[in-house]
């Protein structure tokens, strides 16, 4: 009967691994969105050259992912394999992980199975390459669930693991981490008043877990010859006037806060019914287990869905729906109800038709990298662009014939080929520092509109002197910019024009697409 057991638990773990791990791998090399699906592919490749993000390359956000990122291009090769690998593997990490905590909440085994594959294919696979969003809520969530085997299996050190998970997930990207920080520190807190003796001592852990993080953290930094006060800048001040820039223009409504999440609400609005009700009827709940087990979840599933409606990032939250379900069963199970069966096979089913929806959706149709009204069929092998992209079809909401796209990615390379001088690269296509084997040198991870500080806008200064500095330290000769839509002057003032004046540079326009800006002898530098 054991041996049964085990046999049993193994099939099931390798069941979700290779559902989980081959579905990602599987969508996230259909088509691309050059700056989201490829925004951490050379900066990866740029740690392993000897790069440093903060010192190098300006960033706004955590780096933990590049710095992830190396390792799989260091265990795989550098290639577009170990690019799907990385996030493939993390969404097996997650359903894994979902499967260990559903079991731990005493769901059937066919009930945290289904689930737990249900969260592997709604997941990472809605984005299918790693993402900055993506791995900030899984580590966040993986946080959360340490949480919860520490108050069902009542083992404390489980919170110090919670802590420290929190600050990995807050360097992947400071939000929506620092939403879930901020509430399972007040969850932690609330435990620690309800229950002096053994909450003291999960509190202590707790913050424990983080001052280890941040002191390996510094010492990390130290090592690397990254500088705190830009690590502070790029990390805190310049995030913390984007965010609020942000937060003052965008306006709640019932849409964004209802009806983009229903299927979510759906699952998680009895949840909460249920644990009000118990709540009021139930002496001393607050003080039991099931009400710290419900205020973590809530904690996660809060900041989540707050994130989300605060990003302009696209809705990406769907794998909170099989999760919620998984702990919606639980209290059900832990509830006098009739039809409780009933009840639980309808979780299972809202859950499973849901899945469905959104995979089709956001998976099949790709509508995370804005690929929705683009026709995947017509994708032709990046092989074409280089052997390091091979297993990727490419095709992109920009170019309705995928050849003319790639086209002008490859007489970009030969002509970077040409240039033996050191130079700085500026496109969304963020991989020719890994296709080349070479530093490029661009003074930024990526370019979108919120990537580094405009005029006029707090920190300029600071930016400024980085991409001039940049420039004079490497001996830069030219500027190369490749985009995906035709080159406008707007477009090179924003980018290059903002920071150094064009009586700088001699401009060569190559075509629509590719534009080199020569350097002179310039005053400015």
């Amino acid at each position: 009967m054991i041996k049964y057991k085990k046999l049993k638990f193994l099939s099931l773990y390798i069941l979700i691994i290779l559902s989980s791990f081959s579905i990602n791998y599987y969508v996230s090399s259909s088509g691309v969105f050059p700056v989201d699906t490829f925004v951490h592919y050379d900066n990866g490749f740029r740690i392993l050259l000897g790069e440093l993000p903060v010192k190098n390359y300006f960033i706004v956000h955590g780096f933990l992912i590049d710095y992830i990122q190396a390792f799989f291009f260091k265990i795989f090769g550098n290639n577009w394999q170990s690019y799907v690998i990385h996030s493939s593997f993390f969404n097996v990490l997650i359903s894994l992980f979902s499967f260990k905590v559903f079991n731990a909440l005493d769901l059937k085994t066919y009930q945290s199975a289904i689930l737990s594959i249900l969260v592997g294919f709604l997941a990472y696979p809605i984005s299918g390459t790693p993402f900055l969003d993506l791995h900030a809520t899984y580590f966040s969530l993986f946080a959360i669930y340490l949480a919860v085997f520490s108050i069902l299996k009542n083992k404390k050190i489980y919170w110090f693991w919670a802590s420290f998970f929190l600050c990995i997930a807050f360097f992947s990207k400071q939000v929506p981490s620092a939403y879930t920080i901020v509430g399972l520190t007040v969850a932690c807190a609330i435990f620690s008043v309800l229950d002096k003796n053994k909450g003291k001592n999960i509190f202590v852990l707790y913050i424990l877990g983080a001052i280890t993080f941040l002191t390996i953290f510094l010492f990390f930094l130290i090592l690397q010859g990254i500088s705190l006060k830009d690590f502070i800048i790029q990390l805190f001040l310049i995030p913390k006037s984007i965010g609020l820039n942000r937060y003052g223009n965008y306006e709640l409504g019932l849409k964004n806060v209802i009806m983009d999440y229903k299927f979510i609400h759906a699952i998680f609005i009895p949840l909460i019914i249920i644990n009000f009700i118990k709540i009021k009827k139930e002496k001393n709940y607050i003080y039991k287990k099931n009400f710290q087990i419900f205020l973590v979840i809530f904690v996660f599933a809060i900041s989540t869905i707050v994130h989300q409606i605060y990003t302009k990032n696209q809705i990406y939250i769907f794998s909170l729906i099989p999760i919620l379900a998984g702990f919606l069963i639980y209290f059900i199970n832990k509830t006098k109800v009739k039809n409780k069966i009933t009840l639980i096979n309808l979780v299972l089913l809202i859950s499973i038709i849901t899945a469905i929806k959104y995979h089709e959706r956001f998976n099949l149709e790709r509508k995370f990298h804005e690929l929705i009204y683009t026709n995947l069929s017509n994708g032709v092998s990046a092989s074409k662009i280089d052997k390091k992209l091979s297993g990727l079809s490419w095709i992109s909401p920009h170019f309705e014939n995928p050849y003319e796209e790639i086209d002008n990615i490859k007489k970009f390379l030969k002509i970077l080929k040409t240039d033996k001088e050191n130079k700085i690269v500026i496109s969304e296509y963020n991989f020719f520092s890994s296709i080349l084997n070479q530093k490029l040198f661009s003074p930024s991870r990526t370019y979108d509109s919120i990537s580094f500080p405009k005029k006029n806008e707090k920190f300029y200064e600071y930016y400024k002197s980085f991409f001039i500095n940049n420039i004079k330290k490497n001996n830069i000769k030219n500027i190369y910019m490749l985009q995906s839509s035709k080159i406008k002057d707007d477009r090179i003032k924003l980018i290059v024009y903002n920071y150094i004046p064009s009586t700088c540079f001699n401009k060569k326009i190559i075509d629509d697409y590719i534009l080199i800006l020569k350097l002179t002898n310039c005053r400015e530098l």
